[in-house]
C-alpha cells in the first residue's frame, strides 16, 4: 500500500505541476482513501490529503464539491483535536476561500475572521499564516468593493512582513494586493510604484523564470491595460505568456488566463484578428483541460460571442451560441 501511495503521489504532483487538474482529481480521491486506510478515519495524513483535494476541485471550479471536502476535513479535526489549532485554522481557511469564489461572503467573512483569531492566538500575531490570512481576508473584501477594510488589512500585513524581514516573497504579493486597491480607487501611479516594487523583490528572491515573477508582471500589465498604456501591457503580457509556456506548458489555466488578457489588449488597440486569435486559443485550452461544462470554458465561449457581435460577425457569434445551447443539454 505505502508504495502504491508513493507513486500515486509522485504522479499526482506532476500532473498539477502540469495544469493537468481535472486528470489529478481521481488519483487523488484514491489517494485519499488509501491514506484513511493506512493511517486512520481522523488522521493529519488523511486531512492534509482532503485539503489537497478541496484546493484542486476549487480550481476547477467545483465549488461544491471542493465546500464538501473541506467541511469533511474542518468535522474531522474539530472532532479529533478541537478549534484551537493552526492546522484547524488553515482548513476553515481553505473552506473561506472557496465561500469567497461561490460569493457567499457572509460564511467566508466569518471563517477568514476565525482563522484570523485562532492563528492570533495560537502562533502570534508576526507569523507568517497571520499575515496570509490578513491577505485573504483583504481579497474578500476587495471582492466585496469595501477598499478601505482591505487596504486597512494589507497595510497591517505589509508592516509585520517587512519588520520580520523573512519573508520577502510574500512583501512582493500584499504589495501585489494593495496595488489592486489602487486601481480600483483610481490612484494608479501609487499602483505602479507598489508593482515595480513587488517584481523587483521578486526577482531578486526567484529569479526571473519563477511563477511569482510572471504574477508579477501580470499585474503590472493588467494595471497598464487599465491605464490604457495598450503597447505597454501587450509586451509584458507577452513576456509573462512566454514564462509560463516554459514553466507549464500551453496546456495550462494560467497561460490561458493571460492569452485571454491579452486577447482583451488587442481588442482594445482593434487589432481584431490578434483578438480573435487569442480568444480562440483560449477557448481551445479551456476545453481541452476543463472539458465543456466546466464554467472556464463557459466564460470563455462568451467571450467570444461578445466579441463577435461587437465586430459584427454575427453568423459566427449565432454558432457558437448553438453550440453552446447544444452543449448545455448533453450536459
Amino acid at each position: 500500500m505505502t508504495a502504491k501511495l508513493d507513486e500515486l503521489k509522485v504522479t499526482i504532483t506532476e500532473l498539477n505541476h502540469q495544469g493537468r487538474f481535472r486528470e489529478a482529481i481521481p488519483l487523488t480521491v484514491e489517494a485519499a482513501e488509501l491514506t484513511r486506510i493506512k493511517y486512520s478515519d481522523n488522521a493529519p495524513e488523511y486531512v492534509a490529503i482532503l485539503n489537497e483535494l478541496g484546493g484542486l476541485y476549487r480550481m476547477l471550479g467545483e465549488y461544491d464539491n471542493s465546500e464538501s471536502v473541506f467541511v469533511k476535513a474542518k468535522n474531522i479535526q474539530f472532532e479529533s483535536e478541537g478549534k484551537e489549532n493552526p492546522d484547524y485554522a488553515t482548513t476553515i481557511n481553505n473552506l473561506a476561500g472557496t465561500y469567497r469564489l461561490k460569493r457567499d461572503y457572509p460564511r467566508s467573512e466569518s471563517l477568514f475572521l476565525e482563522a484570523i483569531e485562532i492563528y492570533r492566538s495560537t502562533l502570534g500575531t508576526q507569523h507568517f499564516l497571520y499575515t496570509s490570512a490578513l491577505n485573504n481576508l483583504g481579497l474578500l473584501y476587495t471582492d466585496m468593493k469595501k477598499y478601505e477594510k482591505a487596504e486597512q488589512l494589507y497595510h497591517e500585513a505589509l508592516e509585520i512582513l517587512r519588520n520580520s524581514k523573512k519573508h520577502d516573497t510574500a512583501i512582493a504579493t500584499t504589495l501585489n494586493n494593495l496595488a489592486t486597491i489602487c486601481m480600483e480607487k483610481g490612484n494608479n501611479k501609487d499602483a505602479e510604484q507598489f508593482l515595480k516594487e513587488a517584481i523587483e523583490i521578486y526577482e531578486r528572491t526567484v529569479g526571473k523564470e519563477a511563477p511569482l515573477y510572471v504574477y508579477g508582471l501580470n499585474s503590472l500589465a493588467a494595471l497598464y491595460f487599465c491605464m490604457a498604456e495598450y503597447a505597454n501591457a501587450e509586451q509584458l503580457f507577452l513576456q509573462a505568456m512566454g514564462l509560463i509556456e516554459k514553466l507549464y506548458g500551453k496546456d495550462h489555466p494560467y497561460y490561458a488566463k493571460t492569452a485571454n488578457n491579452l486577447g482583451f489588449t488587442y481588442e482594445k488597440m482593434s487589432k481584431n484578428k490578434d483578438a480573435e486569435k487569442y480568444y480562440i486559443l483560449v477557448l481551445e485550452i479551456h476545453h481541452r483541460i476543463f472539458g465543456e461544462a466546466s464554467p472556464n470554458y463557459i466564460g470563455s465561449v462568451d467571450t467570444l460571442i461578445k466579441f463577435y457581435n461587437k465586430i459584427g460577425e454575427h453568423d459566427k457569434a449565432r454558432e457558437l451560441s448553438t453550440k453552446k445551447q447544444e452543449s448545455s443539454k448533453e450536459s
